[in-house]
């Protein structure tokens, strides 16, 4: 009796209390209308549907939208996405790739801080790039959007503003080539790229990446220093290369890496690693080129990073780098390069996206004839060789005497060259504003655009050779946009291809930096300090003797 009292007490005051405090619906808020938008990325040239890379924005908020489900892209990709490994998921039609940031200032954490406020891509104007499957879809709420769609810098970017509404749509975007370098013999290729491949999955992100940005040779690098190795390898030599049609994975390493500069060995079949000689870099070129048609590079040059000219000046003189990377982070270094030529040293021009720090693959190439077809060994011979071009943008054609790039011409010095010179590109892609031939002796000839519709500048001229010298072409894109050949060499009664005239201000730029290496060094009696100390001095004996020789030469 006592509980029923208790129960009958509580249902009085349940009904007094809600007699004064009625109880109130809460709204329920409609659902925001949404459509789901398919889009198919139509290659025109082969009438398939191809992957690509992609930015959605919105146009009222200018908010990147990700697939599949719209949300607001809330950061960018991060490098330790890399470090891990991304994964491809082959039966995925939603997959995207990284968003990798394209615009701003970078902390090498999304990209190189080295861009400073430079577009990784000069024809791209999105804040992002991700890589799409051939088919995808997105699910968005009404309102105005705008999608980029770029496919590496041989097809003709696209950009299409759409509405949505509450119905579904579906667009075709066709995909253009402005040029089809591969029918001329020219085949890109990324000489710098990080990310691991002893996964499947590891792999397959790889060669989709490449073929979304018709990226045709891409060399995967094991990233060492004196603690070990990062991005690690599957293996090494041709039994570990993987080609899916013309795109290729090919691994190769970015070791040693120290403060005298990071050295890159491509098309290698073993890791050349030892932290014992890790500073002499001597004797990793040793290393490097006793594997058979392995090509040894120094990375950074476009950009003199890594305390570039810190080493350089002292381990080109082993004369055991065959290329540079003289286009890199959308900066181009001419200016040593030219110092290095008027030297006498023969450095094929390379170029390298060093993703992730780089913002995708193939943001700058390294274009190598191999002929008809891609033929990896013979692409390989060819950046060691020299018939290549970098560019991230722009083409070029360039010939002497009919000769590629790369090529040595034997001359009597009583005569004359007959030089060919082209660039061209695409207004969407980058226009040539100027093409120069340059040599020893300076821009020798130039083109510039005129205010015409023509895609194109062009060179016919020949060339009076009375001494050795190299010529090379480059041409400049009102975007920012460049791309450079490297030289022919025309070699007059066996003469080194150098300039006398300029040796004496170059050589002292050298010493100059051997200097402060030699201070750092001047006072340790450890093994590592005399070793770097016995290299330097045999690099101020090789400047020294060949300042004697430019000497001889400006005296006959």
């Amino acid at each position: 009796m006592a509980l029923q009292r208790r129960l009958g007490l509580w249902a009085s005051i349940l009904t007094a209390w809600a007699t004064t405090h009625p109880v109130v619906e809460q709204a329920t808020c409609a659902a925001e209308p949404q459509a789901k938008i398919q889009f198919n990325l139509l290659d025109i040239p082969s009438g398939k549907l191809v992957p690509a890379m992609v930015c959605i924005r919105d146009l009222q908020d200018n908010s990147v939208r990700l697939p599949p489900d719209g949300r607001i892209m809330q950061r960018v990709s991060q490098t330790d996405e890399f470090y891990r490994g991304v994964e491809y998921e082959a039966d995925n039609p939603d997959w995207i790739g990284p968003a990798r940031k394209t615009l701003g200032k970078g902390d090498n954490n999304d990209r190189s801080y080295v861009y400073e406020e430079l577009p990784s891509l000069p024809f791209w104007h999105e804040p992002v790039l991700y890589q799409t499957q051939p088919t995808f879809s997105i699910t968005l709420e009404p309102g105005r959007y705008q999608i980029s769609v770029a496919r590496g810098m041989e097809y003709i970017p696209v950009t299409k503003s759409f509405t949505v509404t509450s119905q579904d749509q579906q667009h075709t975007l066709k995909l253009e080539r402005w040029v089809d370098l591969p029918k001329q013999g020219w085949f890109s290729g990324d000489v710098h790229v990080h990310h691991p491949t002893t996964e499947k999955v590891h792999r397959g992100f790889l060669l989709r990446y490449a073929e979304a940005e018709d990226l045709h040779v891409v060399n995967v690098l094991e990233m060492g220093h004196h603690r070990g190795t990062d991005f690690k390898q599957l293996g090494f030599g041709k039994k570990f290369r993987e080609c899916c049609g013309d795109y290729c994975l090919v691994s190769g390493q970015e070791e040693p890496r120290s403060t005298f500069g990071h050295i890159i060995g491509l098309n290698t079949t073993a890791m050349a690693r030892d932290v014992a000689t890790y500073d002499l870099y001597d004797l990793a070129f040793e290393r490097l080129h006793a594997q058979p048609d392995a090509v040894v590079g120094f990375a950074h040059f476009s950009w003199n990073g890594c305390d570039l000219p810190r080493g350089f000046p002292w381990y080109v003189t082993t004369e055991g780098i065959d290329f540079v990377e003289l286009l890199q982070f959308s900066r181009i270094n001419t200016l040593d390069y030219y110092d290095y030529l008027n030297l006498g040293f023969r450095l094929t021009a390379a170029a390298g996206s060093d993703v992730p720090w780089g913002s995708t693959l193939g943001e700058v190439r390294t274009f190598v004839h191999t002929g008809d077809t891609l033929d990896l060994d013979r692409w390989f011979a060819g950046l060691e060789a020299g018939p290549t071009f970098v560019s991230n943008g722009p083409a070029l054609n360039f010939t002497v005497d009919g000769q590629l790039p790369g090529s040595e011409i034997k001359a009597d010095g009583k005569g004359s060259v007959k030089v060919h010179a082209r660039a061209w590109g695409h207004e969407k892609v980058g226009l040539p504003e100027v093409l120069e031939l340059v040599s020893n002796d300076g821009i020798l000839h130039e083109a510039r655009r005129n205010n015409n519709d023509s895609n194109e500048l062009s060179l016919e001229v020949e060339v009076d050779i009375s001494r050795s010298t190299w010529l090379a072409l480059s041409t400049r894109c009102a975007n920012g946009a460049v791309a450079h050949t490297t030289p022919v060499y025309v070699v007059v009664n066996g003469e080194p291809t150098w300039s006398p005239q300029e040796s004496s201000r170059i050589v002292s730029k050298q010493l100059d930096a051997i200097a402060l290496i030699e201070a750092e060094f001047s006072k340790g009696s450890d093994l590592r300090s005399r070793a770097i100390r016995e290299r330097l001095d045999r690099a101020k004996s090789y400047y020294s003797k060949l300042s004697a020789a430019t000497d001889q030469a400006l005296r006959e």
